[in-house]
């Protein structure tokens, strides 16, 4: 899923904070020359933040619905699709 498709979906779920302070900060990203590195690394570093919200709140709504496994059974699956030893 793409980031436009994840912000489309969640717009009505997400706190109107929230998106107020990224809809102002694009707004300052697109009326101030990208002079500045930091300027774009911070709205990477938001994207990430909003991706990451998106992540749990549809985590929370499958184990909601019941569509999720115990931490040590998905534990176990990553260390042996992963291929990490199991600790003594």
């Amino acid at each position: 899923m793409t980031i436009k498709e994840l912000l489309v979906e969640e717009i009505e779920t997400t706190p109107s904070e929230i998106l107020e302070d990224i809809f102002s900060f694009l707004k300052l990203v697109k009326t101030t020359p990208m002079q500045n590195l930091s300027t774009y690394k911070e709205l990477l570093e938001r994207i990430d933040y909003l991706e990451a919200i998106v992540g749990i709140r549809k985590g929370l709504e499958e184990y909601d619905r019941g569509e999720g496994i115990p931490a040590n059974q998905a534990l176990a699956t990553l260390q042996h699709k992963l291929g990490i030893p199991l600790r003594p």
